[in-house]
């Protein structure tokens, strides 16, 4: 019996899937491990494995890449540039609300999250509330850093300052005052963050930069590195950008914000990310009492006979409205 023989065009498919094969291994042969320093537009920069800075662009595939993002990457034809072919996946990632309602993505692979507020402009217990309910939905520590306490000038203005973290305080969230300005607390605040990837959140006007300045001291210079790095001078980028610390680990510093909101979520869903409710939930007249105008509702009792705080119950409601309106406004 003869072979059958190919047609030009079977010959020439196996003939390009065998180039294919060879470039594609080739490719991974040139490829290495690298870690995303900032997104700006459509490029990233990638610290290699020697601690070099390269220019890359993204293949269309990968989406999004922020600080944090561990990628494969290959060398490009002009130097100091690469292109990055594959992402790791994700251990965690933060986001926060974008233009017209869209999801930006702040940080990957992060290991905690710290919240930064500031005796000027204040303390705002809802927006720390806010944070540790996206901590919750990760599954990531959360600690708070109170900045600027060089600012505070008396006991009486301690003590107000104070009062407003106690729910936090009794909840064993770790509270971390510090100054850039007299240095107190940086020392603390650092070991924290050693050996680990953390970020920085908050609202704009809190200090997060000031306060990365002095936990870096020579970060003037690795700004303006990451700058020649973009050609796009000092002001790089709106996005985070992660930066190394002396003694081990990464910080991500993440753009200010007037308003953070988590990632919408279901009413009990709500309820866990609130420890101090549990020990009342599941006592209510009403089994999906949304705590609010339903009577015999244990939450509204508990605040009442002042279990709860007033302010971690307002801003529950808050957010149980947001969410109930963003869900319905869902696809």
């Amino acid at each position: 019996m003869s072979k059958r023989k190919l047609s030009q065009q079977q010959q020439r498919r196996i003939s390009n899937n065998q180039q294919a094969i060879t470039e594609s291994a080739e490719t991974l042969q040139d490829s290495e491990e690298g870690l995303v320093i900032t997104n700006f537009g459509k490029r990233i920069l990638v610290e290699s494995q020697s601690g070099e800075i390269y220019n890359c662009t993204i293949r269309q595939h990968l989406g999004k890449l922020v600080a944090g993002d561990l990628v494969t990457w290959q060398p490009g034809l002009e130097d100091k540039t690469g292109v990055a072919i594959a992402v790791t996946p994700r251990r965690h990632e933060l986001s926060r609300p974008g233009f017209r309602g869209q999801t930006r993505m702040v940080a990957a692979n992060i290991d905690c999250i710290g919240i930064v507020v500031a005796v000027e402009p204040g303390v705002h217990p809802d927006m720390i509330d806010r944070y540790l309910v996206a901590g919750h939905q990760l599954g990531l520590p959360m600690f708070i850093i109170l900045n600027k306490i060089d600012l505070i000038e008396s006991d009486e203005h301690w003590e107000a300052i104070s009062e407003l973290l106690i729910p936090y305080s009794e909840m064993d969230i770790e509270i971390i005052p510090v100054s850039s300005i007299s240095q107190e607390g940086l020392d603390e605040l650092e070991d924290k963050l050693s050996h680990q990837n953390g970020v920085f959140v908050g609202t704009s006007g809190a200090g997060k930069s000031s306060l990365i300045n002095a936990l870096i001291p020579d970060i003037d210079i690795k700004i303006n590195s990451l700058s020649e790095s973009t050609g796009l001078g000092k002001h790089t980028t709106t996005n985070s950008i992660l930066y190394h610390l002396n003694r081990g680990g990464n910080l991500i510093d993440s753009p200010g914000v007037r308003q953070f909101t988590p990632s919408p979520c279901e009413l009990h869903q709500l309820e866990a990310a609130y420890p101090d409710f549990a020990e009342f939930l599941g006592k209510c007249k009403y089994h999906n009492c949304t705590h609010s105008i339903e009577p015999n509702c244990a939450i509204k009792d508990a605040v009442e006979n002042e279990q709860i705080y007033v302010s971690r119950y307002q801003s529950f409601q808050r957010l149980r409205e947001d969410f109930k309106e963003a869900l319905q406004t869902t696809p």
